[in-house]
């Protein structure tokens, strides 16, 4: 008798319903969840944690060099300075400019907002050197507005700022559109139904109830600033930030500056989060009044004027600067013989299409590592499982590998697995697993902290087990953050060129080719068409995944 498609679906689900039935039996049993969550804690201590920081360690005896030269101690303290400064100010700006186009997103007050949704998304799969390089011709080099008077501006700490912005920008708004999409209306409605301007609804409930997204969109942006190195080379000039000065260091063969920077940036960056985590849940809106010139910024002109004054920030400040190197070469790349080398991967473009694959590969294990690791870690750290102490601790140092520079991360990754012989595919892939964890980590934890526990506890006395309770409570509740932690991730590793260059020679991935094709002054060409591909694969994936996730019963966030 013939299988149709109806009993094998019918076989599937009956297959499915006894995986989750055991899996429930399994998650009742201590001994395995102690596994699960001791696995998590030795998977971000033995591959995360350690390998990050114990290759600029064991080169800490450098140190010495800097205190001995005077003249090198002020300039890694300005560089310093210069860091924590930037990385302040461009996350500050951040949120104050990614918050109300998330709520636009999220909202859904147009229908053809899903189309800046997943435009936002672009911005963070283009290798952060084409970003910065692509940014240097628009601020710098070939600036389109010369005709309105215009004349470009000189590399330094206003276009590193411009840069920072546009690549940590898109972070901020995946973080808080997942953040909205979880919030619950009810109240927002209430509030309105009793005489609350939307304004005054929105800045005295909604925006309370999303404060540890707020707090999680402000720690990934600092920590993104703090570590970006290829890209604020390009555009920064005079300029020196932590990056730049270890890179120029480490050019000149100077190893103490890159160690003693490092790890200056480390404690003092890890001091700061901390002081926010503890700080930031602890604040209250001081101004829960209602203000006569609320109902004026509710209005519709007013409201439609920010949207659109939201949108234009989008795409002259961040969507233009990662377009630009395409739309610079756009005549150039519309030839036909170029379009016939591509599809029929002839020359340099076989190795364009190997170096792809290598990279959704690593982007795919990346995420799907961090995912399985990442998630309870997130459920000690929110959930206080290893008691108050250990868990801010745990949630303060699961942040070092995104505050590194990322050469510097790279150089301490290849320090430390360098000797165990370990092929170049897993040396990036550990690289990888380093730069993206605090992404998926910071986006659960944000999830589970504004999920009310008492609703978990609510399951549990009704007899559900905890793996029960997750897929069942948590899961529906908190889908749209673990969607964003997902997409943060993989987007971060398909990008990643520092730590990938500083782990191996000769594995590439197609970020590492773009920037060689770049630095080549005669391939101008194809790193256009080749960032043009790129992000159109990208994208093509994004809105292939959001709909297979929505058709699963989620809607993207």
């Amino acid at each position: 008798m013939p299988v149709t498609g109806l009993s094998r679906a019918s076989w599937f689900k009956k297959k499915m319903r006894r995986i989750m039935i055991r899996l429930d039996k399994l998650s009742e049993n201590r001994i395995v969840s102690f596994s699960i969550y001791f696995s998590s804690v030795a998977f971000f201590l033995g591959i995360i944690l350690l390998p990050s920081l114990l290759g600029v360690l064991s080169r800490i005896d450098a140190v010495q060099e800097v205190f001995k030269n005077r003249e090198l101690l002020e300039k890694s303290f300005s560089a310093i300075f210069s860091s924590i400064a930037l990385a302040a100010l461009v996350s500050f700006l951040d949120v104050a400019a990614g918050l109300p186009l998330a709520w636009l997103i999220a909202k859904r007050k147009y229908s053809w907002i899903r189309l800046i949704d997943y435009l936002s998304d672009l911005p963070m799969i283009i290798p952060t050197v084409i970003l910065g390089y692509s940014t240097l011709m628009l601020w710098c080099e070939e600036p389109p507005f010369l005709s309105l008077g215009f004349p470009g501006i000189s590399p330094g700490f206003i276009t590193v700022l411009l840069l920072h912005f546009s690549f940590s920008y898109p972070v901020v708004v995946r973080v808080l559109v997942g953040k909205l999409m979880e919030l619950d209306a009810t109240y927002e409605v209430a509030a309105r139904v009793l005489g609350a301007s939307s304004f005054t609804a929105a800045r005295t409930v909604s925006i309370p109830m999303i404060k540890s997204g707020i707090i999680a969109s402000l720690i990934l942006s600092f920590a993104r600033s703090l570590s970006e190195t290829g890209a604020t080379i390009m555009v920064a000039g005079s300029f020196e930030n932590g990056p730049v000065f270890i890179k120029r260091s480490i050019d000149k063969g100077l190893v103490s500056p890159m160690v003693f920077v490092s790890l200056m940036l480390i404690v003092l960056s890890v001091l700061s989060l901390l002081g926010l985590r503890i700080l930031g849940f602890r604040l209250r809106v001081p101004f829960r009044k209602a203000y006569k010139i609320e109902p004026a910024l509710s209005s519709k002109k007013v409201t439609c004027a920010r949207d659109l004054l939201v949108i234009l920030i989008f795409f002259f400040f961040v969507l233009l600067p990662a377009a630009y190197v395409i739309i610079a070469r756009l005549p150039l790349v519309a030839r036909l013989d170029l379009v016939k080398q591509v599809f029929f991967q002839e020359g340099i473009w076989a190795s364009y299409w190997l170096s792809v694959m290598n990279s959704y590969a690593i982007g795919f294990l990346t995420t799907v590592v961090n995912v399985l690791f990442g998630l309870p870690m997130a459920i000690i750290i929110s959930r206080r499982k290893l008691g108050r102490v250990f868990s801010r601790i745990l949630d303060a140092l699961s942040n070092v590998s995104i505050i590194m520079p990322s050469v510097a991360l790279g150089v301490s990754i290849s320090l430390f697995w360098g000797a165990s012989g370990i092929p170049d595919f897993f040396m990036v892939l550990l690289a990888h697993l380093c730069i993206t964890f605090p992404y998926t980590v910071a986006t659960m934890v944000s999830a589970f902290e504004d999920l009310p526990v008492e609703l978990e506890e609510a399951g549990r006395t009704l007899g559900g087990s905890p793996f029960a309770v997750f897929r069942s409570i948590v899961l529906p509740i908190a889908k749209y953050s673990f969607l964003s932690g997902a997409i943060l991730t993989f987007t971060r590793s398909v990008n990643e060129t520092g730590a990938t260059l500083a782990v191996s020679k000769t594995f590439k991935t197609v970020s590492v080719l773009l920037v060689d094709w770049v630095k080549s002054p005669n391939m101008k060409t194809e790193a256009g068409m080749g960032t043009l591909i790129l992000m159109i694969i990208s994208l093509v994936f994004l809105i292939v995944f959001r709909y297979f996730y929505a058709k699963g019963g989620g809607r993207a966030a």
